[in-house]
């Protein structure tokens, strides 16, 4: 139980990493962008013609696209649905992100399951916890179980000896 506790705490660690790593690519890639207000007057030539194909042809895009990219991979090596299920989630709102803040939607989803792993890192501490405390307390009852089962093995010999002498002196 308590590796299974171990290997989860790891995977969780590593799923954490993962998300900085995809928040920290998309912050860098994007620089101040956040900051620009996106309107359908602003869409140049070029992005409107590559709305209608499926070509990567901005610094954005391919950011995103990477994002995406490293999220799901990280899921199919860590074999975690949550991750996958975030790329999901990004590459929904990488598509449909026209006229709204994508970088806000973006964090808001890493935090999201930030937000739910720790929620579940909590849960299995407390479970753990739980579980130590009961083992424990099986542990000292089983204790005091042998103790008494040695103090009253001891009584039936002393009596057993005691009964045998008896016997003797009947005897004799």
């Amino acid at each position: 139980k308590a590796e299974d506790f171990e290997a989860e705490t790891k995977s969780r660690g590593e799923e954490l990493q993962a998300i900085a790593k995809a928040k920290e690519v998309i912050t860098d890639n994007v620089g101040s962008a956040e900051d620009l207000s996106y309107g359908l007057n602003q869409v140049s030539f070029l992005q409107s013609a590559s709305a209608t194909g499926s070509g990567i042809t901005t610094r954005a895009a391919l950011a995103q696209f990477e994002v995406v990219r490293l999220v799901r991979d990280l899921a199919r090596k860590q074999n975690a649905p949550a991750l996958a299920q975030l790329a999901s989630k990004l590459r929904l709102a990488f598509n449909s992100g026209a006229g709204e803040d994508i970088f806000a939607k973006v964090r808001g989803l890493i935090q999201d399951m930030i937000e739910k792993l720790e929620g579940e890192a909590n849960a299995d501490a407390k479970e753990t916890a739980f579980c130590n405390t009961e083992l424990a307390e099986t542990n000292a009852k089983k204790e005091n179980k042998e103790a008494e089962i040695q103090k009253l093995s001891t009584q039936i010999d002393q009596m057993s000896a005691r009964t045998a002498q008896l016997k003797e002196e009947v005897a004799a």
